[in-house]
């Protein structure tokens, strides 16, 4: 697959932009020097999300652990695993003169991770806004298919697509930005809920825009 790497610089300086934004407020945060002074284990934490969707044809479940590091009270930053099981009924069909002859479904297993930064919009003395913050992250995937894109095949898809039934690996990057809350559960761990946009939908990607998640951070 041709990579334009034009259209990538411009999915990934946002990301950019945000970390060095958020760099430069590290010399900043001098809430408590203490903070600034702990260790570095006590500056790990893990959590996750777990994720069910059900519709009247489509199933998907995921399992996403995260392990993150608090490079400052306000900023964030961490890496995710991905396990997702997808399957959608009568997803392909093969059509003889205008009429479906079958149906087929589509079923895969899709592995991957995630690299991602939190920005917390702390220390500004509003309760509500306290707890908000900005998400930015790279999720590359990766899952077999049982057909393969073919502009000349004999399988359709819903939206008129054409395949041939021919196994094929399909690779792909979301580019997500958004924003979430948290809850706190403690000093340091907390419950968080956010909403994301993908910059980068393509035809195999799994998700649709807004993308919400539900999930724990936890320290160490």
């Amino acid at each position: 697959m041709r990579i334009d790497y034009r259209m990538l610089l411009l999915k990934i300086l946002p990301l950019l932009l945000l970390f060095f934004l958020s760099s430069s407020n590290y010399g900043q945060d001098t809430k408590s020097k203490k903070n600034n002074d702990r260790k570095f284990k006590d500056r790990l934490f893990v959590g996750g999300s777990l994720g069910l969707s059900f519709g009247s044809n489509s199933t998907l479940i995921e399992v996403t652990p995260i392990f993150g590091y608090a490079v400052t009270e306000k900023f964030v930053v961490g890496l995710g695993l991905t396990y997702k099981y997808y399957q959608y009924k009568d997803y392909y069909a093969t059509i003889d003169n205008g009429n479906y002859t079958g149906f087929y479904d589509l079923t895969t297993n899709i592995y991957g991770g995630s690299l991602w930064m939190r920005y917390f919009l702390a220390g500004i003395g509003i309760p509500v806004i306290e707890n908000i913050f900005l998400h930015a992250e790279v999720e590359p995937l990766v899952f077999n298919n049982n057909y393969r894109y073919d502009p000349g095949g004999d399988f359709y898809d819903m939206y008129g697509n054409r395949y041939s039934n021919e196994n094929e690996q399909i690779s792909l990057t979301s580019f997500f930005l958004g924003g979430g809350l948290r809850q706190m559960l403690g000093q340091r761990s907390y419950l968080y809920i956010e909403l994301l946009w993908n910059f980068n939908e393509e035809l195999y990607t799994p998700y649709s825009n807004p993308r919400i998640r539900i999930g724990v951070a936890a320290a160490l």
